[in-house]
């Protein structure tokens, strides 16, 4: 399913402002260094409990948020949606909890925890040198197969190694799966780039790619 989260290579959202930044500061506010350390905390503990929660199933919860909210939200402010997602998900707390502004007790418990499934890595398809194509669409609720290179015809740069699917991952199943880095033409991807000698590599996993 494509989301307003996928914009690599997209056209007419107007020029991208040159902000000048304070690189010396790690947060320009309080709130968002606070909510930072929350969710990694949380992260941490969600992974040391084994609760099922993955970090694709939070850019899922990401990937939700209205489009015309998503381009106006602080970055921290979506961090903060999908932190508390993940609060009403895994049963620590209720959404009644978040409108009221107070948790009804100091008690911390997981009422709708589901321990994440494992799914035995196949082998690898392809190897360095070899032509593939980019499937042309995704209906996951979550993909990491970017919309710009859907459809064209790369080459097989090098193999990373197995790494869980982010489509499966997202839904509670860990399948380790074959990486690979994958070379394109810039000048195949977009019209603006005829001529280009550049190319562009991304990391795509075995199901993304079929043979050329």
């Amino acid at each position: 399913m494509d989301t307003i989260h996928d914009l690599g290579g997209r056209q007419g959202f107007g020029p991208i402002r040159n902000v000048d930044e304070d690189d010396s500061q790690q947060f320009t506010d309080e709130w968002k260094a606070r909510t930072w350390a929350i969710a990694v905390l949380v992260m941490a503990k969600l992974r040391e409990d084994q609760t099922g929660w993955t970090l694709d199933w939070y850019r899922h919860v990401l990937e939700r948020i209205p489009p015309d909210l998503y381009l106006s939200f602080d970055y921290f402010e979506k961090w903060t949606q999908a932190m508390m997602v993940t609060a009403v998900d895994e049963g620590i707390a209720g959404a009644e909890e978040f409108i009221q502004g107070r948790a009804n007790d100091k008690s911390f418990a997981y009422s709708n925890s589901r321990a994440a499934a494992h799914v035995t890595a196949p082998a690898p398809r392809f190897a360095p040198g070899d032509k593939v194509v980019a499937r042309p669409g995704s209906d996951a609720m979550h993909t990491r197969l970017t919309a710009f290179a859907r459809g064209h015809t790369g080459v097989i740069e090098s193999v990373i190694g197995p790494q869980p699917l982010p489509d499966m991952s997202a839904t509670g199943t860990i399948n380790q799966e074959e990486t690979y880095v994958v070379r394109f033409a810039m000048s195949d991807l977009w019209p603006e780039a005829k001529g280009s000698r550049d190319s562009l590599l991304i990391d795509m996993w075995d199901s993304y790619l079929d043979p050329a």
